[in-house]
């Protein structure tokens, strides 16, 4: 647990403290002190209506202590009131952003699922593909503002370098079918060996940027090596043949 939140819960448990001390003494003090507060719940109920400042007016303090305990309980309720309702919710909100930022440090649970490596541009278009044939899929993304945009979007993502066992690991790689690496050649090289060695029967895909490095990905343990400069030129060719 963080500073910031210790704090903020002992500022909860002080609000409350109070709260229920001025209450119960309020409760307690009303009944004793005056004569027109007939029943305990009568002097709990008008301790109650003025900490919460409703005040109905149906009983008010005669006697001059009486007066002095009602002044008490104002001061002392309200402001217990108005310091602990908007810790309380602050704590909420602050605990609420917490999970939404560990999201991308968890472990996932899928299984036969999809592994993209890289949220760039490649990244991006096999994340729409997956997500219209409505595949199972995990993104592995290092930027953390990649990632940040990724959960706003409510895109399943694994913060942390693909290359490294671990994160590949909390991205469920022992459980996965399919691996497609959208890095540069170098990282995916990496990623494609540390992948095999967790999980020897995952297919993976590569996305290259220099022909000369298809040899080097399959001896890794690519499936599959795709150059999308040589796939887009002919795809330009077909469309114009």
């Amino acid at each position: 647990m963080d500073v910031e939140t210790k704090h903020i819960l002992f500022r909860l448990k002080f609000g409350v403290a109070v709260l229920v001390c001025v209450l119960l003494g309020g409760t307690i003090g009303f009944w004793y002190i005056e004569d027109n507060v007939k029943t305990f719940l009568d002097s709990f109920f008008f301790t109650l209506v003025t900490v919460t400042t409703i005040g109905y007016g149906n009983i008010t303090p005669e006697t001059t202590a009486g007066k002095v305990l009602d002044i008490f309980v104002i001061i002392s309720g309200v402001g217990a009131v108005v310091t602990t309702i908007p810790t309380f919710f602050e704590l909420i909100i602050r605990n609420r952003i917490k999970e939404v930022l560990k999201l991308p440090t968890e472990l996932t649970d899928k299984s036969d699922h999809y592994i993209v490596c890289g949220y760039g541009k490649v990244g991006k278009a096999l994340v729409n593909s997956l997500t219209e044939e409505k595949k199972s899929f995990v993104v592995i993304e290092i930027d953390e503002d990649k990632v940040k945009d990724m959960v706003g979007n409510n895109i399943p993502v694994i913060e942390g370098d693909a290359g490294k066992d671990n994160v590949l690991e909390r991205a469920g790689v022992k459980r996965a079918k399919y691996l497609l690496a959208s890095l540069d050649d170098a990282t995916n090289v990496f990623i494609v060996l540390t992948a095999k060695m967790l999980n020897t029967k995952i297919k993976i895909t590569c996305k290259i940027e220099e022909s000369a490095n298809e040899s080097k990905l399959k001896k890794a343990g690519a499936d599959e090596v795709v150059c999308c400069h040589h796939m887009g030129a002919q795809m330009m060719m077909n469309v114009t043949g």
